[in-house]
């Protein structure tokens, strides 16, 4: 096998690399959540620390490439805004990722301790993992995913019973008391901002206003989400879901499509409504559409499994990071734990 080599590149080259990246990407079925553009339309508005950008060769060919913060002396990890549910990590899966990490490692640190490579998929298969002791999995969060093939009556009807009787009452009460339920689904490009500036109102009139992690027109989440949806909008690859009540929205959905899936990326409501549980409202009416799509197989959650997410799915696995550690940065380790 050809020696591997790590090229270290300003963060700004990161367009010059498209074509390798989505050819990496393209082992997954150019997953949206691994593709250049989502990473690059994240590097533009959520980077909050200095990045590297990190390409492997092996000859004349890359076989890696990665966007990495450092995050204290001799220790970094993969690029990871909240906003993005992986870490920005692809490589060719027939090379040993240990190999990669331990020689990106050298190449970013003098004296390199250890390396991160966050928030990974294990039904991707992104990395090539093989048993050592130089790196280990620390799991990250359970998440779930839900088959979308089935007639959505029989699958509505597998549901718990608490969840179909009080979904059908909270539907009953809202059209009686105050208007219409109707599912609004934006695709059209020229849409997308203002279905992320109505989302951001929704959003920002909860308690998200008092965390300062709302969607705003003018903070860089909405400029990362109106731009990333735009674009993909004219590839028809994302829905923004909206419930409105007569003239109201009352819940909304950011999602994305890739690989005959749907991702759900964000979700909010009217907290008006609360008593109402708008958002299992709009789950209902916007699951229904999705199984009747015969263009979309499975919905992805890609969130931390909520009591909510189990009365729709018991499909879940662990999501995970994987960590490496030189000789000298498993002592330190060592030594901090014995101290504690």
């Amino acid at each position: 096998m050809k020696d591997l080599g790590w090229n270290i590149e300003p963060v700004s080259n990161l367009a010059k690399f498209s074509e390798d990246w989505n050819r990496l990407n393209s082992v997954h079925g150019g997953f949206i959540l691994l593709d250049h553009l989502f990473f690059s339309e994240a590097v533009s508005h959520l980077a909050e620390n200095p990045l590297q950008l990190a390409i492997c060769y092996q000859g004349e060919h890359v076989v890696c490439i990665t966007i990495v913060e450092k995050v204290r002396f001799g220790i970094s990890r993969t690029f990871q805004p909240s906003q993005s549910p992986l870490g920005a990590w692809i490589q060719d899966p027939t090379i040993s990722t240990q190999l990669l990490i331990k020689s990106l490692a050298k190449k970013l640190h003098w004296w390199p301790l250890g390396f991160s490579i966050t928030q990974q998929d294990p039904k991707l298969e992104c990395l090539n993992l093989t048993q050592s002791q130089e790196c280990n999995t620390l799991p990250y969060i359970e998440t779930g995913s839900l088959q979308s093939t089935e007639n959505f009556d029989t699958f509505w009807e597998s549901r718990g019973k608490n969840l179909r009787q009080n979904t059908n009452k909270a539907v009953n009460r809202l059209n009686k008391e105050s208007g219409t339920l109707l599912l609004k689904v934006i695709t059209d490009p020229d849409d997308i901002d203002e279905a992320i500036e109505q989302y951001g109102k929704l959003e920002s009139s909860g308690w998200k206003s008092g965390t300062n992690t709302a969607i705003t027109p003018d903070n860089d989440q909405g400029r990362f989400y109106k731009s990333l949806f735009r674009k993909l909008a004219h590839n028809k690859q994302t829905i923004i879901f909206q419930l409105f009540l007569g003239d109201t929205i009352i819940a909304s959905d950011l999602t994305v499509l890739s690989n005959q899936s749907i991702i759900i990326l964000k979700t909010t409501y009217d907290e008006n409504y609360k008593r109402f549980s708008p958002a299992t409202v709009l789950r209902k009416f916007q699951f229904e559409k999705i199984f009747n799509d015969p263009q979309i197989g499975q919905i992805e959650f890609y969130g931390k499994m909520m009591d909510w997410h189990y009365r729709w799915t018991n499909d879940t696995r662990e999501m995970f990071h994987l960590n490496w550690l030189s000789k000298t940065g498993k002592s330190i380790k060592s030594i901090r734990e014995k101290i504690k």
